[in-house]
């Protein structure tokens, strides 16, 4: 297996590999346009997927990051869009453990180590929120309304990152699709991963 690693979206060895490997224009367009959706679509002989790592900030603000990945049968292309730490992390994890892996396996350790940060997140700002609520009974003042405002836009965020990644595992689940995901082991994961999303959601 081949692992490409880009940085950069506008590096043209992105546009070397899309040559390579026969990469559909759009999905390199997606690569260099921030900001989309979680998703997942097929294109001749790959996957194309988007993950959407987060970051929260000391000052409570929340950071939503693009990582883009194509997994064909013998290769694995990943695009970072933004410097998010947890999300090089993940890569770099993975990366330890390339020589032993498939593409598909890659994909589901890069996906389940993403969700796996969604948790950090949500307590940090439902602590946030609690902190807040308790300001607002002891001393109120304008900014901590404009605070928990805010919060609960940093909410809303994540539940809109964690309802578009349900619906990448819920792509991958129906039969038929995403043949080349499908391996022997990895049915239990991706109920995992849909099990873990769909109670992340609950608590927000």
């Amino acid at each position: 297996m081949a692992w490409h690693d880009i940085r950069d979206p506008g590096d043209p060895e992105l546009d070397r590999l899309a040559a390579q490997y026969q990469l559909h224009p759009l999905h390199i367009e997606d690569c260099r346009h921030r900001n989309q959706n979680a998703k997942l679509e097929e294109g001749p002989g790959y996957l194309f997927v988007v993950l959407k790592p987060v970051l929260l900030n000391r000052d409570q603000t929340l950071d939503v990051f693009d990582l883009d990945l194509f997994i064909g049968k013998d290769f694995v292309i990943s695009v970072e869009g933004g410097d998010c730490p947890s999300a090089r992390e993940i890569l770099t994890q993975v990366r330890g453990q390339e020589a032993r892996l498939r593409p598909d396996q890659v994909f589901y350790r890069v996906m389940d180590g993403i969700v796996d940060t969604y948790a950090p997140v949500l307590d940090g700002l439902n602590e946030e929120i609690d902190r807040l609520e308790d300001e607002v009974l002891e001393s109120p003042q304008p900014r901590t309304l404009q605070k928990v405002l805010s919060t609960k836009r940093c909410l809303n965020t994540m539940r809109r990152v964690m309802a578009n990644t349900r619906d990448v595992t819920a792509h991958l689940q129906r039969s038929g699709t995403a043949e080349l995901l499908v391996r022997e082991e990895e049915p239990a994961g991706k109920a995992d991963t849909v099990g873990r999303i769909r109670e992340l959601g609950g608590s927000i």
